[in-house]
């Protein structure tokens, strides 16, 4: 069975959905109109997302250090480039190393001599 529209059936629907709009039946959040912006977030909350967040906080939270001031920046690095998961320490290590400060480019001569795991003094040490 096959349904026909008629120009004055679609004139008619069109009509009653401006007029249900119009009396107030359908709300929009303004909110869904704005487009995506992320939060910067403090160095704190980039650590925490980074040693027990998911894959996805993961992400973000690397994407938000270099949002840091250098200091803040460095400051933090250090911190998570001696944290017991290797993952993070390895993160730590991609971030350090365009860092020219004198003391990220000792942390890595470090971490390539004396950290535990292999992958990490291997990337550290390139």
């Amino acid at each position: 069975m096959k349904m026909k529209l008629t120009l004055g059936g679609a004139v008619l629907a069109v009509t009653g959905a401006v007029a249900w709009v119009a009396i107030g039946g359908c709300s929009i959040d303004p909110t869904v109109a704005q487009p995506y912006k992320e939060r910067d977030l403090k160095a704190e909350e980039i650590r925490t997302m980074l040693t027990g967040g998911d894959f996805k906080q993961k992400m973000e939270a690397q994407k938000q250090i270099d949002k840091l001031e250098p200091e803040e920046k460095l400051g933090l690095l250090v911190t998570l480039s001696n944290d017991s998961d290797p993952a993070v320490r390895l993160i730590a290590i991609k971030k350090l190393r365009p860092i020219e400060d004198a003391r990220a480019k000792e942390r890595l001569a470090q971490m390539a001599k004396e950290d535990p795991n292999e992958m990490v003094r291997q990337q550290a040490g390139k």
